[in-house]
């Protein structure tokens, strides 16, 4: 009976990311959620309280669905940073590959550009959320500069490298995977871009982690250079 608890719950939160990831707070019912979920309204009620409840529990259970991939990237940052990145772009790809992080992704977008219509929101959670929010990015902070400072080398770990290698990954991350498809879709592969005939997750992480690893030995021989 636990357990069937639990799965009730997890399908719930399962179907809840999917519709307000797609359709925001206002435009996903519950009715259609628990459709999905095969359960019933009085269901939400049960586990969440009510529609708002709700949301925020799925909004929790995305949080931890990225969290735990992050993790495992933090946990290699001081002993394999090489290592690190490419669990960090194999996440960032999955926002594509991946229909989970897809959705988790989609769900944090739409708290940005509805943050102002959200629902019974007070000004005192707005404080809390905030606060959360900083810590949150000046630890993310503090692991990129350490795996950053990782990848580089002292010689060449300066902020001006930092951004470039940054932005570089991420960018390619984001832009890789849309311009792709869109070839295999339009061209067949034969456009002007072509890394292989197969798009997959691992051919366009082994192509980021190339021109990363050329941009690295780059940025520390303009570093030796200086030093003479």
């Amino acid at each position: 009976m636990k357990r069937d608890k639990i799965d009730a719950r997890e399908r719930l939160l399962a179907a809840g990311l999917k519709f307000f990831a797609s359709r925001g707070y206002d435009g996903a019912t519950v009715r259609e959620i628990c459709d999905e979920a095969n359960s019933n309204i009085a269901a939400i009620n049960y586990y969440f309280g009510d529609k708002q409840g709700f949301y925020s529990a799925v909004k929790e259970h995305a949080m931890g669905i990225r969290q735990k991939a992050m993790d495992r990237c933090w946990e290699l940052v001081d002993t394999d940073p090489w290592g690190a990145l490419r669990m960090q772009v194999e996440m960032m790809l999955d926002e594509t590959f991946d229909d989970t992080m897809f959705q988790v992704t989609w769900l944090f977008f739409r708290e940005l550009l509805d943050h102002d219509e959200e629902v019974g929101k007070s000004d005192d959670a707005d404080t809390y959320y905030d606060k959360q929010a900083e810590a949150r990015r000046q630890l993310y902070i503090d692991r990129m500069t350490r795996l950053l400072t990782g990848l580089l080398g002292p010689e060449a770990a300066t902020r001006e490298n930092f951004s470039l290698l940054h932005y570089t990954y991420h960018s390619l991350c984001r832009f890789l995977p849309i311009k792709t498809q869109w070839e295999v879709r339009n061209l067949q592969g034969k456009g002007k871009f072509s890394i292989k005939p197969t798009y997959d997750k691992k051919t366009l992480a082994d192509y980021i982690m190339g021109l990363v690893h050329h941009a690295v030995d780059e940025m520390q021989a303009r570093a030796r250079e200086k030093q003479k």
